[in-house]
């Protein structure tokens, strides 16, 4: 079954209660039936998770404009992109002050991104007519029950067009655990020919892969890779588990959000040995082994 199959049917599960509901997503996606009573793997984890309350700091930081504070507290507000507007109605977004490449995003939920290289080219009504229907959407609900966002503000932000202002820059996604970083997924060419690569944080290339296709050479190296490293840790260190979202523009870093339950907790790793070991190192600590590099 593919995965646009697989999302309709999920889609038509919604009436369950979560727990089942739950089990389910994780039997659709995962291919294993389990209860999750007892989580082992690394995506059995993030379903368990998912099941439990979840710490207010969770839901700061899930919020995508909460989180800049958090993150200005942490590291520093010269890693936060230049905000533009904040609003909670569609009607009050500025678009005639726009002046140079842009993006618009919802804060309470994923998927909702406008990529806006010229202003001068929008389509105001098409626009408001997106925003209206991103901020009228309960994303909790709406998608997989993901708890991080449950209950959080609608809102949208305008933020500076970071890099070229025509194409997204390459976006450097830092799984860490306890406050570790342990795996560092690059993805490239996101809105076009989208590549997903797996590497360890001393920049060498997993033998793993996910729902997109790995990049045909290495990603090179960012110039910004060790500082890079340390606010991914420092952010991460307030969570067992956290994807801190990093980009490199000129050797300079930029924050671009945290996410708690990447993909929904359904992609699919492949081998399935690598969700057992992330699920042992969540749980353990234990280091990924080096069989895993691609040789």
């Amino acid at each position: 079954m593919s995965f646009s199959a697989r999302v309709k049917v999920a889609r038509r599960l919604r009436f369950l209660p979560h727990p089942l509901f739950a089990s389910a997503m994780h039997a659709l996606f995962q291919g294993e039936v389990t209860t999750l009573r007892r989580p082992r793997t690394y995506s059995q984890l993030l379903a368990a998770k998912n099941l439990r309350p979840q710490p207010p700091l969770v839901h700061v930081t899930a919020d995508k404009y909460a989180v800049r504070r958090h993150v200005a507290e942490r590291v520093g507000e010269h890693y936060l992109i230049p905000l533009l507007q904040v609003v909670d109605d569609a009607d009050d977004l500025d678009l005639d002050v726009l002046d140079g490449p842009c993006v618009i995003k919802g804060t309470h939920g994923c998927d909702m991104t406008l990529l806006v290289p010229d202003p001068a080219d929008l389509d105001h009504e098409a626009v408001r007519a997106t925003v209206r229907r991103w901020l009228d959407t309960d994303f909790y609900r709406e998608g997989w029950r993901e708890t991080p966002y449950r209950g959080l503000p609608r809102r949208v932000v305008v933020e500076e067009f970071i890099g070229d202002g025509r194409t997204p820059p390459t976006d450097y996604k830092f799984f860490v655990f306890h406050g570790r970083p342990a795996v560092v997924v690059v993805d490239q060419d996101r809105f076009s020919r989208h590549t997903s690569t797996l590497l360890t944080p001393d920049w060498r290339e997993l033998a793993v892969s996910g729902p997109f296709d790995t990049a045909e050479t290495l990603p090179p190296r960012p110039a910004a890779l060790e500082e890079m490293l340390e606010v991914a840790q420092k952010l991460g260190t307030d969570f067992d588990f956290v994807r801190v979202d990093l980009y490199d523009v000129g050797g300079r870093v930029y924050f671009g959000e945290l996410t708690h339950n990447p993909g929904g907790g359904l992609v699919r790793l492949r081998p399935r040995e690598f969700d057992r070991a992330l699920g042992e190192l969540w749980r353990f600590g234990m280091p990924l082994v080096d069989r895993f590099v691609r040789r």
